[in-house]
């Protein structure tokens, strides 16, 4: 039953947060060279294992995670493709901890890991009592899930014990409208951290470089925060092809059904423009800061027609994902930003409207 559990939880944990893990190893260890890599690491490690403040910072970023992997894997369960999971009921307590701790431990542990090595850090300078709090914190973390796991697979017929409030901003959810509202909604977890996380991002940007904000720099993260949003297309194309798929039935143009990914991408990255024409018009052209905007819009289209192609599972997705990351990064550097939205979105239209009347939902997918 593990490897079950391994499989539907902790595999398709990596599989559809493959950006993200991608996104915090290259602002973690990619942009600096190695010597100054270790020393901000070990400086970040330092504070934690001996200053209370800093220890409260690193428990707070922990429980956000933990809750994280504790929303997507009670998501898991809840899918009836797994309701098989609730017939761990028949196994006694004990045997249950002990599978979903293992369990929510495999998709815990790169966070575990270096709280680990801060602790391992703290120790070698004499430092004990904050170190071992750290350690004791992580094992709760990982029991406390374990727990949650446990009710909520022996109260079958019980509503969760807690969820985040939806938001529901359209009285009248038009079709143009439909993406949005699944996202405010059924999303509101990964949508509000995606877009925190962004946010987070540039205003990093803008306090790391108060005097004079870089044009490169500010592309750079843009490209950053495009790839976190690359989870948003996966699950609004199943949502439209499984949710929705009563659509395909109904008279609507293939473009019309390509435009509202547009709409939709167009409204989300609304905060990203607002917050760069707050913050950078002193030292970047208002012309640069629309061109960023639709070349983010554009991206998300092309990585949305690319889901729409044969066998396109989540790997080869995430795979594409990365891929496209450095192949953006090379075309800001030798063309303009319009010309290269124009490419994207050209492609992202040819893709769209060759391959999305020939999509089959993968059973990977359900």
């Amino acid at each position: 039953m593990s490897d079950v559990l391994f499989k539907i939880i902790a595999g398709r944990f990596y599989k559809i947060n493959a950006g993200f893990f991608l996104l915090v190893l290259l602002l973690s260890f990619g942009i600096m060279n190695a010597k100054a890599t270790v020393q901000i690491h070990y400086e970040i490690m330092y504070s934690i294992t001996s200053s209370s403040w800093f220890l409260n910072v690193a428990l707070l970023v922990c429980a956000l995670y933990n809750l994280k992997c504790i929303s997507f894997a009670l998501k898991e369960i809840a899918n009836p493709a797994n309701s098989f999971v609730f017939e761990i009921q028949a196994a006694d307590t004990r045997k249950q901890m002990k599978l979903f701790f293992v369990c929510h431990t495999a998709i815990y542990s790169p966070v575990a890991a270096y709280c680990m090595a801060a602790a391992a850090v703290g120790f070698g300078n004499g430092n004990y009592v904050l170190p071992v709090l750290l350690i004791v914190w992580q094992l709760a973390m990982c029991v406390v899930a374990a727990l949650v796991y446990i009710k909520r697979v022996n109260s079958t017929w019980q509503l969760p014990a807690f969820s985040l409030p939806s938001f529901k901003l359209f009285r009248r959810t038009d079709f143009s409208f439909c993406l949005m509202q699944y996202s405010l909604f059924n999303r509101k977890g990964t949508f509000i951290g995606v877009k925190l996380f962004s946010l987070l991002l540039l205003q990093a940007m803008v306090s790391a470089n108060a005097d004079k904000i870089r044009m490169e720099a500010t592309c750079v993260l843009i490209m950053f925060s495009v790839s976190a949003h690359a989870l948003l297309p996966l699950y609004y194309v199943q949502f439209m092809e499984r949710e929705l798929q009563f659509l395909r039935n109904l008279p609507l143009a293939t473009f019309r059904r390509f435009a509202v990914y547009g709409f939709t991408y167009a409204m989300i990255f609304i905060p990203e423009v607002l917050f760069l024409l707050l913050n950078v018009q002193h030292s970047m052209p208002i012309e640069i800061v629309i061109s960023l905007y639709a070349v983010a819009v554009s991206q998300l289209l092309l990585y949305t027609a690319i889901l729409y192609l044969k066998n396109m599972r989540t790997d080869r997705y995430t795979m594409v994902v990365f891929a496209m990351f450095f192949i953006t990064m090379l075309f800001l550097a030798a063309f303009n930003l319009w010309i290269l939205f124009a490419v994207q979105l050209s492609i992202a239209t040819v893709l769209f409207m060759r391959f999305y009347n020939d999509y089959e939902p993968l059973i990977e997918s359900k």
